[in-house]
């Protein structure tokens, strides 16, 4: 892994599923980059939920200072809850990674529930079929018809600070429920006990080169 490209439908997915490793992967020297396919609004009445864009914006610039990790700025955001897969918009995912010259991607379970991830899924397979390395990571917390079972960890007892601070400078409606952060990082310590060590986050290889 040289350069790492993480893909999330909303700003604080890339934080939530591999914040940990976006951090340990920065201090090995590698150039990591995170890109967000929605400009994450969410007015979400039933549940009290809004998010507004600028305020993500700005929480998601800190985040990324917090992990050292670089933001993808100059690709259009699409109003969230309309992400949909379209050539287009696959085409302009794989631009990104044949311009930062990317060899590993982390992106969406293929499975989850929510619409935004599903579609951002499906762009990033295909647009990623030529790298290396791609991963597979669960930012929510959602009962799957086909559970999220990862195979590949990583160890980020040593970064799991970083991922806290990272998390919480986002403001608002991002931590759903005022507790999805703290459960994020409990499952994190779970699957850190499962691999004998403090934290961990895991994911699943949809590929994985070692040369």
């Amino acid at each position: 892994m040289k350069n790492v490209l993480i893909v999330g439908a909303h700003y604080d997915d890339a934080e939530l599923g591999c914040g940990g490793t976006a951090a340990k992967l920065v201090t090995e020297g590698k150039n990591v980059y995170k890109l967000t396919l929605t400009d994450n609004v969410t007015k979400f009445s039933q549940m009290n939920i809004n998010v507004l864009y600028e305020t993500s914006v700005r929480d998601s610039a800190k985040a990324c200072e917090v992990l050292g990790i670089h933001e993808v700025t100059e690709f259009a955001p699409i109003e969230c809850c309309n992400l949909v897969y379209n050539t287009e918009t696959m085409q302009r995912v794989e631009d990104i990674i044949y311009k930062y010259n990317i060899d590993t991607v982390f992106m969406h379970y293929t499975d989850d529930l929510n619409q935004d991830h599903i579609a951002a899924s499906k762009i990033c397979i295909t647009a990623a079929r030529h790298c290396d390395n791609v991963f597979l990571y669960q930012s929510n917390l959602y009962i799957f018809p086909h559970p999220f079972a990862p195979t590949f960890f990583v160890d980020i007892s040593d970064y799991i600070d970083k991922k806290k601070e990272a998390l919480c400078q986002y403001t608002g409606d991002h931590n759903r429920f005022n507790s999805l952060f703290e459960t994020n990082i409990e499952r994190n310590r779970v699957w850190g006990y499962a691999n004998k060590v403090q934290y961990a986050e895991g994911f699943i290889a949809q590929k994985f080169l070692l040369k």
